[in-house]
């Protein structure tokens, strides 16, 4: 393994590389990176411009031990992060290794303010061969950059209307925050913390903060879920203080506000946030997609997050969801080249995996999912023990049609329902597919009416936030199998019970509901 404490300083271009002290100056201003980083930043510069094999990067920043891919990537992320805007970049060179590129940087001019582009996406580069998008900062307001206090320490070089060094935390934040693990997601909210001390005078700062901790609530426990959504509350008004127009402060307070069964005052705060900031197309745009995915209007909701896709196609719960509108709106094709593109970038990303599992499992690509199981160095992150063999008994029970085989995990659903908000989506999908609609429906009223769940987070479907324990994840009635719920006659009384039926009666049916063939529960909207 290389010693950094004895490897020369060198020159990237623009950029002053430190190994010894593991720093990169470039513009005035330094920062520290990760040791692994540095190492391999030093392997790739050596020299600048050659080919270096995955294998050889292993051998010099590992001492050749066996590590694993998401290893290997992540450092090669961080890596991609620090150089961007520095000077230099990492490219890939397909099935042969990485190559260090040199490239002309341009100082940004004090004063000069943020460029917009015509529909006035900010896109921040976070990583250059990755997330080159983001959905957080997809929409800035009209309004000159409010005055921002510098760090002590920062340079008077700005970007994008904040201090250098605030702009680097800021970046590092968001960036981290789209790898969507627990730990990337504390990492983000550490960075954006730093990044609004730094900055107190930005709202958007505080926007972005209110957004990790958003995100975060998907890790949380139970139990500390309330102080997480105060810490929401709390960056998110000191964002709107600043500016009542901030998009990404109202996408924080908005996504704390109940949808189950408050179908009609979720709709009213999401339409009065608009009314705020009717120029955003990120945070705001994609707490809609949610809300009409949870109520069955799944046309209108592809429409939308087509819209984001379009503007910024690397954020995973965003072509999740894209994925399975896709599928549920009848244009399967497409969402297999969704899926196929979605997996080339995050193979393990759990979102994505699940949402590419469920498209082949359950709309008859069979061998394409019990491949994925069987791909075991690429398995997803997992949140519930024994959770992919379970997906695996499932796909043999399919393809068997073994009455005995299919009791057997039947049986074992059963044990699990009552587990959580996941387990129970997981149990009421399986039996659907199995041929169980009956069982399904048990298994429903298990999860949308049960007064409390142990773990009420967990689904399988694209959704940031679900700030309140009272949350259901009403998506999964609305997409394959369990769209089979529809013709049982107790359905109808589960759906009242929700309220969604009330909510119809007022804001139009769901989809499944307004083409034909109608289904049995559809009666009230005739």
């Amino acid at each position: 393994m290389m010693d950094l404490a004895h490897s020369p300083d060198f020159q990237l271009g623009s950029a002053s590389i430190r190994p010894s002290s593991r720093e990169i100056l470039h513009g005035g201003a330094a920062i520290m990176v990760e040791p692994k980083v540095m190492q391999m930043l030093v392997a790739l510069a050596d020299p600048v411009g050659r080919v270096v094999p995955r294998v050889e990067l292993v051998e010099r920043c590992w001492s050749g031990r066996i590590v694993g891919e998401d290893a290997i990537n992540r450092v090669l992320g961080k890596l991609r992060r620090a150089a961007d805007g520095r000077g230099f970049r990492i490219e890939t060179v397909a099935r042969v290794g990485y190559r260090l590129v040199v490239v002309a940087t341009h100082s940004p001019v004090e004063g000069s303010g943020p460029a917009r582009s015509p529909i006035r996406w900010a896109i921040v580069p976070v990583v250059a061969a990755g997330l080159a998008s983001s959905w957080l900062l997809l929409s800035q307001p009209k309004r000159p950059a409010l005055p921002t206090e510098p760090l002590a320490t920062a340079p008077k070089l700005k970007s994008n209307g904040l201090p250098l060094a605030v702009h680097d935390l800021e970046t590092r934040g968001l960036a981290a925050m789209f790898e969507n693990t627990p730990e990337q997601t504390s990492e983000a909210i550490g960075y954006l913390k730093q990044a609004a001390e730094g900055a107190p005078g930005n709202a958007g700062v505080w926007g972005s903060l209110a957004m990790s901790y958003v995100l975060s609530l998907g890790w949380a426990a139970p139990g500390d879920r309330a102080g997480v959504a105060t810490r929401v509350q709390d960056a998110a008004r000191r964002g709107l203080a600043i500016d009542p127009h901030e998009a990404r402060s109202l996408a924080a307070i908005t996504s704390l506000t109940p949808t189950y069964r408050h179908w009609n005052a979720k709709a009213a705060a999401l339409a009065d946030a608009r009314r705020r900031a009717p120029d955003d197309e990120g945070p705001l745009l994609y707490q809609e997609v949610q809300f009409l995915m949870a109520v069955g209007h799944t046309g209108a909701a592809l429409i939308k997050v087509q819209q984001l896709v379009h503007a910024s196609p690397l954020v995973p719960w965003i072509r999740a969801a894209e994925i399975d509108l896709l599928a549920v709106n009848g244009r399967l094709a497409e969402a297999d080249r969704a899926a196929a593109q979605a997996g080339a970038i995050w193979p393990r990303e759990r979102l994505i995996w699940w949402t590419r599992f469920d498209l082949a499992a359950f709309h008859g690509a069979h061998e394409r999912a019990a491949a994925m199981v069987f791909d075991k160095a690429n398995w997803p992150i997992i949140r519930y023990p024994g959770e992919v063999e379970a997906a695996g008994r499932m796909l043999d029970a399919m393809a068997s049609g073994d009455q005995i085989v299919i009791n057997r995990v039947i049986a074992e659903q059963q044990a699990l329902v009552s587990a959580g908000q996941g387990r129970a989506e997981r149990a009421m999908r399986i039996a659907a597919a199995l041929g169980r609609p009956q069982t399904a429906l048990a298994f429903a009223r298990q999860l949308y009416l049960a007064p409390a769940m142990p773990e009420p987070r967990g689904t399988m479907l694209p959704y940031i936030g679900l700030g309140s324990d009272s949350e259901r994840p009403t998506a999964a009635l609305f997409v394959a199998p369990a769209v089979v719920l529809w013709q049982l006659s107790g359905f109808g009384q589960l759906l009242a019970n929700t309220g969604l039926i009330d909510y119809w009666r007022v804001a139009g049916a769901p989809d499944l509901c307004r083409k034909p063939p109608v289904v049995k529960n559809c009666s009230f909207n005739r």
